[in-house]
């Protein structure tokens, strides 16, 4: 099925505006923290109202600011998985790395945390709380 969506939204110091045509293919969605991408993602959800534009989802019209129309997500063809949904809010990024690995000894958990946190580049974040961190970095 293809996607057209040509958007604008603004928000508390931040603008966007998006022109992006898709197919069928699969795509990935790239940007720096703070860039869009999950506004953009609600937005073709249904959870967020864009400014002015349109989204269309092969024939079916989601968002038509020009013609007042707007499908509840309920009749979108979407499946959306949130970021958030697995994060203890009280415990730190490492904390929530090791909770789950239970027959290792605090060491090896404090080292398994470490190299994963190495893997993905976020050694600086290590004693953050989920409340303090991006959504990408949450994810």
């Amino acid at each position: 099925m293809s996607i057209s969506i040509q958007i604008e939204k603004k928000l508390s110091g931040f603008s966007t505006k998006l022109d992006l045509e898709l197919g069928n293919e699969i795509i990935g969605i790239l940007g720096a923290s703070g860039s869009g991408k999950t506004m953009m993602l609600n937005s073709i959800a249904g959870l967020i109202r864009p400014d002015r534009g349109i989204i269309r989802q092969g024939d079916l019209v989601c968002y038509d600011s020009d013609r007042k129309i707007c499908l509840p997500p309920r009749k979108r063809k979407v499946g959306y998985l949130f970021q958030r949904y697995a994060l203890f809010p009280h415990m730190t990024v490492s904390e929530n790395i090791t909770f789950g690995l239970s027959g290792m000894s605090e060491a090896d958990k404090k080292e398994k945390a470490g190299r994963l946190l190495e893997r993905f580049h976020i050694e600086e974040i290590r004693d953050r709380y989920p409340s303090q961190i991006s959504g990408g970095q949450q994810q």
